[in-house]
């Protein structure tokens, strides 16, 4: 090769001896890399980071059918909780609009169908607040869930 056993032993002796002080290999090493060496490994990366994106977006869109299923189960949900009160309004409503239909307007008619009126507007105030104390709840354990993945992230 051109090149004799004392200048192996030489640089041998030097790199021995320079091979265990960090600032030597970084201050003196050079890396060189071909023009298509670098193309390539840049083309990988990108390969890579596209892979990467791609995934991340399907994760995502996974996320978002599973956020709908849930909004769309907690739903009926909701409707089935609530079922029973929404009936029990929606006979009341009735009777209401059968009473003033029934009976001529008198003062006592118009007790009994204030009465009525009243009793109905509360249902319907109580049917609000199941509704709005669900919701709170199922907020509640969404921002737990979605505190406890953001410090996962």
């Amino acid at each position: 090769l051109g090149v004799s056993r004392v200048n192996v032993g030489k640089m041998r002796r030097k790199w021995e001896s320079l091979k265990d002080e960090p600032h030597h290999i970084k201050s003196t090493s050079k890396l060189t890399i071909s023009e298509d060496t670098f193309n390539n490994m840049l083309a990988r990366s990108l390969e890579v980071e596209t892979h990467a994106n791609r995934l991340k977006n399907q994760v995502e869109i996974e996320k978002n059918k599973i956020a709908l299923t849930f909004l769309s189960s907690f739903n009926q949900y909701c409707q089935l909780e609530l079922q029973d009160d929404v009936t029990r309004a929606n006979k009341l409503h009735n009777e209401i609009l059968q009473y003033k239909q029934d009976t001529p307007n008198t003062d006592s008619n118009d007790f009994e169908l204030s009465l009525r009126l009243s009793e109905l507007k509360e249902l319907e105030k109580n049917i609000e607040t199941k509704r709005m104390d669900l919701c709170y709840k199922v907020l509640l354990k969404l921002k737990s869930v979605l505190d406890i993945t953001k410090y996962k992230e």
